[in-house]
């Protein structure tokens, strides 16, 4: 195994439970993206034995290869649908979104053979998609006096909740109150994971949206950070080592020099695994949780390091290196990132292990 990521799949439904007691509401995991990277598959087989009524997913693509794979889970849409992808979608079971009169339009012209489930999409500040307020109680009603599907659900997205927008936050929060009664729709939601951890007593709906906080992250400083379990560990193990007997640029551009006497180490590794290129030339990943940093650039396959003194006779070849863990979100940060990034970008070539 080259390299691998490690994945707690009971710290996944830990943390679900940890934001369902906080919120007093119900959750609605979101495995888009391959489930940030962990594996949407697994991650749904794991948690379609749970009792959550609605997983969220990005496209038609991410729905049907989890269906494909022989699980029933109830599946919301949260992107938009081209005409066909929308009558797959319903013919498929699946809830959509309907954000614009554009897809009302698409709704119309479909002869479907199932009922279409859909959640209507608020733009209370995005800027993304989603039906102004001002806008979707006419939407509502031509959805309904048509009989073009059953409303299911009403939702929009906080877009500066894990910043110091308060103000801003509150704003949208405070549009969306007018959907909260709606009694005959069951899912009303608004909260995203950061949202769920700094402004869920602002509000009454009975659902959230924890997607990044569920696998254990938080992109923003938090006390309540505390109640999470880490979920995932990104590991390889050293291939090669060598002791440098005169001073040598190290990868492509000799763009850095070691020195001689330097123990340099080789990771099978590299940018198409993954691992973001910005990391060349001081990112640091670890060793019995002891910092080594990256020397040269970053390959599309390997990466070398740099052994420290205290490690040289504590590391062989097969010795297992941790490239992204709980400290993932610092690394991001050292590179102008966030960890949602890293963590999507860790290719279907490194092998999931699922504890």
């Amino acid at each position: 195994m080259r390299s691998w990521l490690e994945i707690n799949l009971k710290n996944i439904e830990f943390n679900l439970n940890q934001i369902e007691n906080l919120t007093q509401k119900k959750a609605i995991p979101v495995i888009k993206a391959n489930a940030y990277g962990l594996g949407s598959i697994e991650v749904a087989k794991y948690l379609s034995k749970k009792n959550f009524k609605l997983f969220a997913v990005a496209n038609f693509q991410e729905a049907i290869e989890i269906k494909n794979s022989g699980l029933e889970n109830k599946i919301l849409i949260m992107g938009n649908n081209d005409k066909d992808d929308l009558e797959l979608a319903i013919n498929n079971g699946f809830s959509i979104t309907i954000s614009s009169w554009d897809d009302i339009k698409n709704l119309e012209m479909l002869n479907t053979s199932k009922e279409a489930l859909i959640h209507i999409k608020i733009d209370t500040g995005m800027g993304r998609i989603g039906f102004i307020p001002d806008e979707s109680d006419k939407a509502i009603k031509h959805i309904n006096d048509n009989k073009l599907g059953t409303i299911q659900g009403i939702y929009s997205h906080l877009s500066s909740a894990d910043e110091n927008e308060d103000e801003f936050t509150l704003q949208q929060i405070n549009l969306f109150k007018k959907y909260e009664g709606m009694k005959d729709i069951p899912f009303i939601h608004i909260l995203n994971s950061p949202g769920i951890f700094k402004y869920s007593k602002y509000t009454n709906t009975n659902f959230v949206r924890p997607g990044i906080s569920m696998y254990g992250i938080l992109l923003f400083n938090t006390p309540l950070q505390k109640l999470l379990k880490p979920v995932f560990t990104l590991k390889t193990k050293i291939i090669y080592i060598k002791t440098l007997s005169i001073n040598t640029f190290i990868s492509y551009g000799k763009t850095a020099e070691g020195q001689k006497g330097d123990m340099i180490a080789t990771l099978p590794i590299g940018y198409a695994d993954g691992l973001d290129r910005r990391f060349s030339n001081g990112g640091k990943v670890k060793i019995f949780d002891k910092e080594c940093k990256i020397i040269g650039r970053i390959c599309m396959d390997m990466t070398m390091i740099i052994i420290p003194n205290s490690l040289r006779n504590k590391i062989d070849v097969g010795t297992e290196v941790e490239i992204y863990g709980k400290d993932i979100n610092k690394q991001a940060e050292s590179i102008g990132s966030i960890a949602d990034e890293l963590m999507t970008r860790i290719n279907k070539r490194v092998s999931r292990k699922y504890i």
